[in-house]
């Protein structure tokens, strides 16, 4: 007889899964760590038909699809609870002696929710059968979170733009900013997007994938990856009061679970295109002197396909996705760049004075203009002409975006997403999975030979780049017994990119251009220097991080224990990350100024401008003659720069290593059958982060050294103090008032997972960023053919290491507070019948101690770098930042929600957001962003409306498959009707939002005060809102701001306009869709899929040029006109651009057409 080869695979496969089960545990176990919940709860109360209490019921669940049981029995109080339950449509059948058999099917299990079923036994006889068939549940009935669910379903029937990432729908959930593309392809090779939630900072959001982390330890505020929205099966999103099980997360705690394979076999195939002609003209691309341009072309595809099915039935089961993207576009930019007769030195276009600084007093008084601002041939510096020789000249009218640069764009991605999942006995099940992407990019710079910025519609780094993902879970559950649960899991994220700007085989600075001091003996370090000129694109290497190589690795470690006693729930786990960063890469991330490894020039204004008068010391300038973009065209032109550095990386690769432990402890009381009490607590610990073989470096104030942590006689911690008392409380009521009306009240605190190892993994004296700078802000720091002074590594042997004058750095202090955030909501939810609930309710969330850098070293106003505090003891003129958490925000909010489940072939959810969040305008996403201004007389300035608040938020979102042909209520009796008029729907995504606020901001020269931004001058009791948009057609007026040059009084002062004063246009938008789906057999169905994204072809558009000092203005501030009669604004007030909410840089309508075959 031949053997069974099922039988004799499965012993082995069992022995080898429990092996595996048990390892897991015992490794999860044996560290301190946090729970992330991978599955779903089902609960009840069982009575008869009187409303007595059934005790010592049977309660058995069953999945229909893989035949996978669990088995309780109610308690005392007829209570009932299963957790741990892997998601899916389950049977619920209820049996006790004396009572029919009651069944349940279709009772829907949803990733880290309680499914409430309540059931009602008739008395009778165990043989005789109750069935019935269960609704979606509408209410949230047993947990205080704020939370929403994002379903396959939802995924597929909604027209997603571009990209097609489950990120894109967070703007339809409550409380969440409309999503917005986040950094280059290679920095984010996943095309995560970066949304806040209820006010928080973006970094601090959570993002599990079948409970393996995607924290990004280096950019935390987007995912280390995503996954194909084919292989999603559900996103829960808790947005609020995170029950005690979720941490490691402030802002949302996110959980994707891919789908698995079932007793069936089930697939999908797909194809999107759409091209250049399939979307409308970008309203910025006006014709080039009185031409028309053609759409530059594109043609994107995505395609790919899944399929999951049964290994062994009811036992093994797989599934398997595969996506390809493919983009090929002519890559276009608008750019600002010198005309050629301000290359010729005819500045006269600016309107204003062009002074020579080789005359006058070393503090700018007495200067002598050059006649009609025309800067004499002789006097044009050799460098700087060279350097021109290689930039294209403008092919557009005008002084601002007078560049349209073209160059072709490819993008190639790749990604897969892969399950198994194993019912080895009814107590033990376990699933593994692995996800994988790959993607190549070239993105070739818009200024040619002079490289400059990337020509890709979303941005990011010039030049070619590839890298590759994995993602990777094993975990399983087991039940001791029906009242006590295990499930652990161990997930594996690494996430590698590199990209690598054009021209590193040249050292282009040093052998081209001749300038001293810039490339290198090592490839990372060679190509072009960088040149910033105040207002126009900059020339050579766009970025001071380029080049780069990351690779991250990171690990966590879950194990989770349930214990059903009672009406009491209790669970309680531990969860370790260890992370890791290993970067080659000359980045200095700590605030300031920092060049690249090929060394870099800025060129402002403030040496060919005028001092009016010196301040009574006669140290520095207190009131200068206003000045514009030309002065600054001016100081590169005559070869002179405001400041100069290089970033060198001494220890090449930087690696990181990070931990992260928790512990938590929640028990789920129900206290009636009407009522639960959820109340618990965490404990996190995150210790200081380590180099290899040593720790962090820590600024000495007392003599102006580093300690090396670790090395020498220092202690390995530089005795900074971490607290280990991280005790985060939560609690939160459900009262269920009658059916149909919820009542939900929460409070919880949660740690910011900030990482020390972002901030602090580019540091003195690994890397050196060091900067020269001017002695007052009317004098240039030097000359280009002077180049940059060399600066040798230093000795570190000692532990203690003397800082450079000219070296940025970074520091703890004592002790680092780690930031924390409250959270609360009192939420009322109802059934208003028809398939429709409603819900409102109060969220707000406070942040403490919100992490920023606060530099130690800047100076006061007018004091120059004489006034800096550290200059003035040890000479040291460079940036000394602090990281802190001294600083606060609140967030308050109305939030409603009208939602109709799927039913009558209608489903639709409008969601809005009334808020305000409040705080440092100036702190930026990664908790690391540094203050505008640091002058400790006017920190407080910095506080005013947060960058991400947006007042209004309305979404509008559903689908509707028309009553047209077979089965529905039209033309099902003909065949013609029906074949012509059915399978249709329409889908529809519609938001409408408020800007966001912005800062209107001037030339720092006369603030002459180092580490300090400036603000405009208010002068209008009123800002009018004119809302024009593109160039000469101002959306504010213009004439409401002045630099404050203009001013009465002393130069030496903040502007009167406050930060985040104004707000950005609001936002309207409309995707559609329209699908027909085709029935090929009866298990077999064709869908064809038409979608209009920015379907109105509505701009959205966005903020406003801020910079006061932009415009050509008179002596007396007055703004010039063109020859046209329109003010030469330069930019300022002017929109020129586009929000990129998560749409790749396709702002204007996009047609796209897909294919899409399921079976």
């Amino acid at each position: 007889m031949r053997p069974n080869c099922n039988q004799r695979m499965r012993p082995s496969m069992r022995s080898l899964a429990v092996s595996l089960l048990a390892l897991l545990m015992l490794t999860a176990a044996t560290v301190v760590v946090n729970g992330q919940v991978l599955y779903g709860s089902i609960v009840g109360n069982v009575k008869d038909n009187t409303g007595a209490v059934v005790s010592g019921a049977t309660v058995k669940v069953t999945n229909k699809v893989t035949n996978q049981t669990r088995e309780v029995t109610t308690n005392a109080e007829g209570a009932f609870n299963i957790p741990t339950v892997q998601t899916g449509r389950w049977e619920v059948s209820v049996t006790k002696s004396g009572f029919k058999t009651y069944t349940r099917s279709n009772v829907e299990v949803v990733l880290n929710t309680i499914t409430r079923t309540d059931i009602s036994l008739e008395i009778g006889e165990v043989s005789e059968t109750v069935s019935v068939v269960a609704d979606a549940a509408l209410l949230q009935t047993d947990r205080a979170e704020v939370r929403a669910e994002l379903t396959s379903q939802k995924l597929l029937n909604l027209p997603i733009p571009p990209g097609r990432n489950y990120q894109q729908l967070f703007r339809t959930l409550p409380g969440i900013s409309p999503p917005t593309n986040a950094h280059s392809v290679p920095t984010n090779p996943s095309r995560a997007l970066e949304y806040n939630v209820n006010g928080t900072n973006s970094s601090s959001n959570n993002v599990r994938i079948d409970g393996a982390s995607q924290y990004n330890l280096f950019l935390p505020h987007v995912t280390a990856y995503v996954p194909s929205l084919e292989a999603i099966e559900t996103v829960n999103v808790v947005t609020n009061n995170f029950d005690a099980e979720q941490g490691l997360a402030g802002g949302a705690a996110v959980n994707v679970q891919i789908k698995s394979g079932t007793n069936q076999l089930h697939g999908s195939a797909f194809e999107y295109h759409d091209n250049h002609h399939t979307k409308a003209r970008p309203w910025q691309l006006a014709p080039i002197n009185g031409v028309p341009q053609d759409k530059p072309k594109r043609v994107y595809n995505q395609f790919g396909g899944t399929i999951g099915g049964p290994i062994v039935k009811d036992k093994l089961f797989y599934f398997a996705s595969f996506e390809g993207t493919n983009d090929r576009q002519l890559g276009a930019r608008f750019l600002t760049l010198p005309t050629a007769e301000m290359r010729a030195g005819d500045l006269s276009g600016g309107g204003g004075n062009i002074y020579d600084p080789e005359t006058g007093t070393p503090l700018g008084l007495n200067r002598v203009a050059f006649t009609g601002a025309q800067i004499p041939a002789n006097r044009i510096d050799p460098i700087a002409a060279r350097i021109l020789q290689s930039v294209p000249l403008p092919n557009r009218d005008g002084f601002a975006n007078n560049y349209y640069a073209t160059a072709p764009y490819s993008y190639d991605k790749k990604t897969i997403d892969a399950k198994v999942n194993y019912n080895i006995t009814d107590k033990l099940t376990t699933y593994g999975r692995f996800s994988f992407l790959t993607y190549k990019q070239l993105n070739p710079g818009a200024l040619g030979d002079a490289d400059g910025v990337g020509t890709a519609p979303q941005g990011g780094n010039t030049g070619t780049a590839d890298g590759e993902t994995y993602g990777l879970t094993v975990a399983g559950v087991y039940t001791l017994t029906s009242n006590f649960v295990i499930d652990a899991n161990v997930g594996y994220t690494k996430q590698g990119t590199s990209s690598r700007q054009g021209f590193l085989d040249e050292r282009i600075g040093l052998d081209v251009l001749g300038i001293p001091g810039t490339n290198g003996a090592r490839d990372f370090e060679n190509g072009w220097p960088r040149f910033r000129i105040g207002g126009f694109a900059n020339i050579g290497v766009q970025d001071s991080f380029m080049p780069y190589t990351r690779n991250d690795p990171q690990w966590v470690y879950v194990t989770n224990f349930n214990w059903t006693r009672g009406n009491h729930n209790i669970r309680f786990g531990f969860d370790f990350a260890r992370q890791t960063l290993d970067h080659l890469q000359a980045e200095w991330n700590g605030g300031g100024n920092a060049e690249p490894g090929s060394g870099g020039f800025i060129h402002n204004g403030g040496p060919t401008q005028l001092c009016r008068t010196a301040n009574a010391a006669g140290t520095a300038c207190s009131s200068f003659e206003p000045g514009n973009n030309w002065n600054s065209f001016a100081t590169f032109l005559l070869g002179y720069h405001t400041g100069a550095g290089r970033t060198l990386l001494v220890e090449p690769p930087i690696i990181f290593k990070a931990r992260a432990y928790s512990f938590y402890i929640r028990d789920g009381w129900q206290v009636k059958p009407n009522l639960t009490l959820t109340f618990g607590t965490r404990y996190e610990r995150y210790p200081m982060p380590k180099r290899v073989g040593r720790g962090i470096e820590r600024y000495d104030f007392t003599n102006n050294t580093m300690q090396v942590c670790g090395v020498g006689g220092i202690p390995e911690d530089c005795g900074v103090k971490l607290s280990n008392k991280l005790f985060a409380p939560r609690f939160g009521i459900a009262w269920r008032v009658n059916d149909s009306f919820v009542v939900r009240t929460g409070y919880g605190l949660t740690y910011d997972p900030i990482s020390l190892a972002r901030t602090f993994r580019t540091n003195y004296p690994m890397l050196l960023a060091f900067n020269i700078v001017p002695d007052n802000s009317a004098l240039p720091a030097g000359r280009l053919a002077d180049g940059i002074p060399p600066s040798p590594a230093p000795d570190v042997s000692s532990g203690v290491v003397p800082v450079p004058n000219n070296v940025n750095v970074l520091t703890l202090g004592d002790s680092f507070r780690r930031p924390y955030i409250q959270s609360w909501n009192l939420v009322l939810e109802r059934n208003l019948g028809w398939g429709f609930t409603g819900s409102a309710g109060y969220i707000a969330t406070r942040t403490i101690g919100q992490s920023g850098l606060t530099n130690l070293n800047a100076g006061t106003v007018g004091g120059g770098t004489a006034s800096q505090p550290y200059n003035q003891l040890f000479g040291h003129r460079a940036s000394i930042f602090l990281q802190n958490g001294l600083f606060n925000s609140h967030y308050d909010s109305m939030q409603a929600n009208l939602k109709k489940r799927f039913s009558n072939g209608v489903q639709m959810d409008v969601a809005y957001t009334w808020a305000k969040a409040i705080g440092m305008a100036n702190l930026g996403f990664n908790n690391d962003g540094s203050l505008a201004i640091n002058d400790p007389a006017f920190i407080y300035l910095n506080r005013g409306l947060l960058s991400i608040d947006r007042r209004h938020n309305f979404q509008f979102n559903g689908a509707w498959e028309l009553p047209f042909g077979k089965g529905q209520r039209w033309g099902s009796d003909n065949r013609v009707v029906s074949a012509l008029t059915g399978g249709w729907q329409l889908s529809w995504l519609f938001g409408a939002f408020s800007g966001t606020p912005f800062t209107v901001s001037a030339s720092g020269t006369s603030l002459n005060a180092p580490g300090n931004s400036q603000r405009a001058d208010l002068v209008k009791s009123e800002v009018e809102k004119l809302g024009g948009f593109g160039r000469g057609t101002p959306f504010y007026d213009p004439t409401a701001f002045m630099p404050v040059e203009f001013g009465p009084g002393n130069d030496a002062r903040f502007g009167t306009s406050a930060f985040n004063f104004l707000a950005t246009p609001g936002t309207v938008n409309l995707d559609l869709g329209i699908f027909r789906e085709f029935r090929i057999t009866e298990g077999v169905r064709l869908q064809f899929r038409a979608e209009a994204f920015n379907a109105t072809n509505t701009p959205h558009l966005n903020a406003p040029g801020g910079n006061a000092s932009a415009p050509s203005r008179d002596a007396a501030g007055n703004i010039l006109l063109d020859a046209n009669g329109l003010p030469r604004l330069n930019g300022f007030m002017e929109i020129t651009s586009t929000r990129q909410y998560g749409r790749e840089g396709i702002d204007e309508r996009l047609f796209r057409f897909g294919l899409r075959l399921s079976f």
